[in-house]
């Protein structure tokens, strides 16, 4: 776990995400907590909004996958307003201006906003590799003939 934790050169620095590069093997104690005796956590409100949107935004990918899938529905649903707009011109000869419009704000926006999840994910993936997250971790050693020094 030291060398995980030395290698690791990242400015947003987790434990809990240190602890996973590391090992995969935890366990849960109880621990009996006590109030502080003297002064007050350094931890405020602002402080734990921003290390989460650090963990968030840092070591996971779902806000971007959320934003591709919202991006997707968009322009499914605008799609499908255009459609209706398309049969109600067949059927009626003439359709107010404003679900036409509404309808190709909602394809194009939703596609800008699929193609910035996509975008994403490709960043991500590199911001992934330069944070030297080790590939796998040697956990012992089995049938070594060599001496240590």
């Amino acid at each position: 776990m030291r060398e995980a934790f030395a290698s690791y050169q990242s400015p947003f620095v987790s434990i809990d995400v240190l602890l996973t590069w590391a090992t995969t093997r935890f366990a849960a104690t109880t621990v009996a907590f006590q109030p502080r005796r003297s002064g007050s956590s350094n931890y405020t409100f602002t402080k734990l909004v921003r290390h989460a949107l650090d963990m968030m935004t840092g070591f996971s990918t779902a806000p971007l996958q959320l934003a591709s899938l919202i991006g997707f529905s968009c322009t499914l649903f605008g799609i499908g307003v255009f459609f209706y707009v398309l049969g109600r011109y067949c059927l009626e000869g003439s359709v107010p201006g404003f679900p036409f419009l509404a309808s190709i704000i909602a394809i194009f926006s939703g596609a800008q906003l699929f193609a910035l999840g996509v975008i994403g994910e490709y960043l991500a993936r590199m911001h992934f590799r330069t944070m030297n997250r080790p590939v796998y971790i040697i956990r012992s050693v089995s049938g070594e003939t060599t001496d240590r020094p």
